[in-house]
């Protein structure tokens, strides 16, 4: 039973991975499976960080990568979604703090 549930979790990173490559274009993802919410869907923690969001403010990033998920948030499939969403910029410039 265990395996199962472990193999579900790669498959839905393993997807929540190509569709931000996808659809965002993005060049890192971090992406992690925190546990099951009410209902069964999967709480996601995602840091997205692609080109497409540049000059883009926060709010209408969040925006982007929610309608890429749009279908799996409807159907309860992820419950929950963190995102971080920066540009190459942003990012290098937590990643040296």
């Amino acid at each position: 039973r265990q395996s199962i549930i472990e193999n579900n979790r790669m498959s839905l990173e393993e997807e929540i991975r190509q569709k931000c490559q996808d659809v965002l274009e993005a060049v890192h993802i971090e992406c992690a499976i925190e546990g099951e919410g009410c209902g069964g869907g999967a709480k996601v923690d995602l840091k997205v960080v692609s080109t497409k969001f540049e000059g883009v403010k926060l709010l209408q990033r969040h925006q982007m990568v929610n309608d890429v998920f749009k279908e799996d948030l409807n159907s309860n499939r992820i419950h929950a979604l963190t995102i971080k969403a920066w540009t190459p910029e942003q990012y290098e410039k937590k990643m040296n703090k």
